[in-house]
Parts: C-alpha cells; structure tokens; sequence
C-alpha cells in the first residue's frame, strides 16, 4: 500500500515517461489513448470518455486541468494530460458530482485542486461513499470500474493503462479519505488562476445544474469550458438534492453568454464541442419545457400525468431525464 501523495508521485512519473502519450500529439489513431482528445487549439485539449468533458491548458510549459473524470480514472488521464502540457500547475473541478471529481485523487496529494467552497463537503460525502463501496466488495468494485475501459474502443497498450489506473486507485483506496475527492482551495463567486501568459477566470453565478457550479473563461483564446450548467443535445441532470433550480440555471447561461461572441469556443459538460448558440438554444431549453407543464397544468392535467408526456420538441433527444425534469419544472411551478 502507498499513501495519497505517494500514488500522486507515481503517477506523475508514469506522465514523465511518456505512458499513454496523446494520440494526435503523436500522429496517431484515436485508439491509442484512453480518453479521445480533440483539439481546441495548439494549446488545448478536450477530453472524451470515462466521465464528464475535461480540458487541459497548456502554457509556459505547465498545464491547468478542468474535471477529472470517474473514480479510478484520475491516474491516467494525469499521464495523458500532463504529456499533452507538461506538469500540472492547477486543477478546476467545475461542480461536486462524481462524474467530475472522481479522478482527483490523482491530484489533491501535489496539485491545488480549485473550486466553488460548498462543493467541498458535497464531494467528501460522495469520495466517502465510494470509498465505502470499494471497502466493502473491493473485487467487485474493480470488476465494474473494468468493465468501462474494456468497452472503449481503444488499443490494447490504452487499455492496458486504462486498467492499471483503476487497479491503482482501488489498491490505493484503504489510505485515502472522503476529502481527497474535495477541492484544496476553494472561491466562493469569482476568481482568477493565471498559467504562464494566460488569465483563466472561474465564475460561480447562481444555483444551477447544482449549488456550487462554476465555469471558466480564458479570454485570451477565446475558450470557455461550462461544465455541467451546459449539456449539449442532451436532457440535462437538474439535481435539485444538491440545490438546483431551472431559474438560476438561466441565469447562469444569460452569465456565460454575456462572455461570448460568434467565435468563442464552447465545451459542455456533455455533448459536442459548440458556440454561443449552442448555449442560447441550451436556455431555451427550459423555457420550452416551462411552456410545456404550464400548458398541461392548464389543461388540468396531474403531475403523474404530465412527467409521462413525450413532447415532440424533443422527439429526436435521447429519452433519459425528460420525464424527471419534467417533474422538476412542474414541482417548481406549482411551488409558485
């Protein structure tokens, strides 16, 4: 067994040795690397696969990371990021959830892991869960945490770092705690993170998709990264356990297209790269599904009744959240 930072310090020498080496850095397939890098610009990345969509910033020969994937990824998403832009400087974690947080483990032993002050106790009670989880059935717990990588469609030499990763982190998990899953320096509405030449503002808004997301702006390429306040062609999770509001969800997306123009390169949470559009479209997203349940409610119809409609709108969409966001908007209008 290892300690925190000891499993932080080998993984950061697996990255000096080259392992997992970007594919596009190399000319490579997308096959080479666990996570599917696509290229913002000549200094940056965005990462597919494993988890919510990461970010690494490159400049001055540092990197910044945004999100850190799910449990037992963190490992070798650090060996990939770090051989893309050179050792981490800074790690952003854009809300609590686990899809976003699960990796930094990796991090937190040598790394300042940035964010909004009350995710920090949201990701401790969700770090001590999974903790919990592995503890009591650590064998399994690898089996389901395998099954991920080997449904990825990459090598062999990917997979294989892909795996020892996960083993990594579960052979570590006896010497870590809930707070290793939690942010080390925290903001509460905006702050600033500078890596080389560049400034890379973080701003918290209001109550959205959670209590404590933020997104983060780098003016000088024109980039921002929305996290989970931005769910691409996809019904958004409205986790209203965790303070979320449709609301201060729009007010968020009025906030980071404010900071946009035609040009600026969007990365959501989930879905495909986009621009401003992509967010507007985003926030009338829940005009239309306020528009919805006010019309059904008018029409006199249950809350049962209306979380089973399946509105054309939304006909080409993936089916998964509609009817629970359905509820949520009802629950919120009826509330008044």
């Amino acid at each position: 067994m290892f300690n925190r930072r000891e499993f932080s310090s080998t993984l950061a020498l697996a990255a000096a040795a080259g392992m997992a080496l970007p594919r596009r850095l190399l000319g490579l397939t997308q096959q080479d690397t666990v996570f599917d890098w696509r290229p913002i610009n000549e200094r940056m990345r965005a990462a597919y696969g494993a988890g919510g969509n990461a970010l690494v910033v490159s400049d001055g020969g540092r990197s910044l990371l945004i999100d850190c994937k799910n449990a037992g990824f963190g490992g070798v998403l650090r060996a990939e990021a770090e051989a893309f832009g050179g050792p981490l400087a800074h790690v952003v974690n854009t809300h609590h959830h686990g899809d976003h947080i699960g990796g930094n483990p990796a991090f937190t032993g040598d790394v300042p892991v940035v964010g909004q002050a009350r995710g920090v106790a949201r990701a401790t009670e969700g770090g001590n869960s999974t903790l919990e989880g592995i503890r009591s059935d650590r064998a399994g717990r690898l089996e389901r945490l395998e099954r991920q990588v080997q449904n990825m469609e990459i090598s062999a030499a990917a997979r294989r770092a892909g795996s020892e990763s996960l083993a990594g982190f579960v052979a570590g998990a006896a010497e870590m705690e809930g707070t290793d899953f939690a942010a080390t320096e925290t903001f509460d509405d905006e702050l600033e993170v500078r890596l080389g030449t560049l400034v890379v503002e973080l701003r918290h808004i209001d109550r959205g998709h959670t209590d404590n997301d933020l997104f983060v702006l780098i003016p000088a390429a024109n980039v921002l990264h929305g996290g989970d306040l931005f769910f691409n062609g996809l019904h958004p999770f409205i986790d209203t356990g965790a303070g979320a509001t449709t609301v201060g969800w729009q007010r968020c997306l009025a906030a980071m297209v404010e900071q946009c123009d035609a040009d600026t390169v969007v990365i959501p949470g989930h879905g495909e790269l986009s621009d401003v559009n992509g967010l507007r479209a985003f926030s009338g997203y829940f005009d239309t599904l306020r528009r919805l349940v006010q019309q059904a409610i008018r029409d006199g119809r249950t809350r049962e009744q209306i979380t089973a409609l399946q509105p054309v709108e939304f006909s080409d969409w993936p089916a998964a959240r509609l009817n629970q966001n359905l509820g949520v908007v009802y629950d919120e209008l009826t509330a008044g």
